[in-house]
């Protein structure tokens, strides 16, 4: 029976491969953000689909999956950024990361407050969720929408640091839930411990790396594969070491390794980009395939109508205005500030951690809340659904009727 399963479990990671390189090939041909055949592909072969992916074949080991493939995901951006692009770009990013993440926080969890009759505890919940845009979503959308470098690298940094402070506030937020008696000044302890312990894991893991690269002699043949592999095992350990200690500081920890290897001169660069981006489709395709798979329309089509209300006022008034505000002398055209208002996917992220609470709130006391927790997975998902199919799909049209496409990046 073991042996039975075990295949049936090979081939279902064979076809979730395959059907992910199909998505990924159909992209490139189509020219359109691979996002949205990923996640179409997962509803098709998911339990509203085919039926061949549920959560009990997927099991306890989705969230270990999962938060691997975002470290390599985080990692593989943090280190592909551009720096001098940063310093450029940097007044509108640092703006993006601030003031529109706290409109866009405070702005979400108020209109899931009054459109959907949340609890203060799981509106904010949502609200820190959706903070993030997350690289997973917006690099395939920029490697089909060639834009200005500035703007890109201002959605770039913005969906990474997002997707880290957005993780972090989440847990932080969770944990205070489970411990009403927290004063405010826990809330800023309990996000400092896990910020300064991803970095500190993140310096340290980018050191050895440094180090073993280039202070100790391998030899010609195998250096360019030795090279790519470190890499790999930077991401993965950095994630691992941190996450032990203090959930969701292991993706701190990625992110600031990527960054960090990423502005040292290293040998073998372009080698480690491009394996780096290979596994990053690899496993870009398998979480979004397996994440969409268990999507259940019952929990979206439970919203009704505010929920549908709830996705518009964040595309239509809350990104716009998160952004605008941000990008005020900036350098950025008006055009340049409606397209980044328009990309405002959410994704992985906001995705696995908000299955991780909705299961905890389903099955643990305290916190035990099932109405929260189908109320915090129905408008996640929704959310994920909704603007990755239209802001993704739609994206090269916008940025061409904008006039912000460029002929090449």
């Amino acid at each position: 029976m073991s042996i039975h399963v075990s295949l049936d479990a090979v081939a279902l990671i064979a076809a979730i491969v395959g059907l992910g390189t199909a998505a990924q090939f159909l992209a490139a041909v189509y020219r359109v953000p691979s996002v949205l055949f990923l996640i179409l592909t997962g509803v098709a072969i998911g339990p509203e689909g085919l039926g061949l992916i549920t959560p009990a074949v997927v099991g306890d080991a989705l969230s270990t999956i999962v938060g691997v493939s975002v470290a390599i995901i985080i990692f593989e951006g943090t280190f592909r950024l551009e720096h001098g692009a940063i310093r450029t770009a940097s007044k509108a990013v640092s703006r993006m990361i601030t003031i529109g993440a706290v409109i866009a926080f405070v702005g979400t969890a108020l209109t899931v407050r009054l459109l959907l009759g949340a609890s203060w505890d799981i509106a904010f919940l949502i609200g820190a969720l959706l903070v993030a845009t997350g690289p997973t979503v917006i690099a395939p959308i920029l490697a089909v929408v060639p834009v200005r470098e500035e703007v890109a690298t201002t959605l770039e940094v913005e969906g990474i640091v997002n997707d880290v402070t957005a993780a972090v506030l989440a847990v932080v937020l969770f944990k205070a839930m489970t411990a009403m008696h927290l004063a405010p000044k826990g809330y800023v302890w309990l996000f400092v411990q896990r910020l300064a312990m991803g970095v500190i894991v993140g310096f340290v893991v980018a050191g050895v790396v440094w180090y073993l690269l280039t202070q100790v002699e391998q030899p010609s043949a195998t250096a360019p594969k030795t090279a790519r592999l470190l890499a790999l095992a930077g991401a993965v350990i950095a994630f691992a070491a941190a996450d032990s200690v203090f959930s969701e500081a292991g993706i701190v920890a990625a992110a600031t390794a990527g960054f960090t290897l990423g502005s040292l001169e290293l040998p073998y660069r372009a080698e480690i980009l491009q394996f780096m981006g290979d596994v990053t489709v690899l496993v870009l395709s398998f979480v979004f395939i397996t994440l969409a798979a268990l999507l259940e329309f019952a929990e979206l089509l439970a919203l009704g109508a505010a929920g549908l209300t709830v996705v518009a006022a964040l595309m239509v008034v809350i990104r716009p205005l998160a952004v605008f505000g941000s990008t005020i002398g900036v350098g950025f055209t008006t055009s340049e500030r409606l397209f980044v208002s328009f990309v405002g996917p959410r994704g992985i992220i906001p995705a696995s951690v908000a299955t991780l609470f909705a299961v905890r709130l389903q099955t643990e006391a305290p916190p035990s809340d099932p109405s929260g927790a189908h109320l915090l997975l129905g408008t996640v998902f929704l959310v994920i659904l909704v603007t990755v199919v239209v802001e993704a799909g739609f994206a090269r049209r916008i940025a061409g009727t904008l006039g912000v496409a460029e002929s090449e990046r």
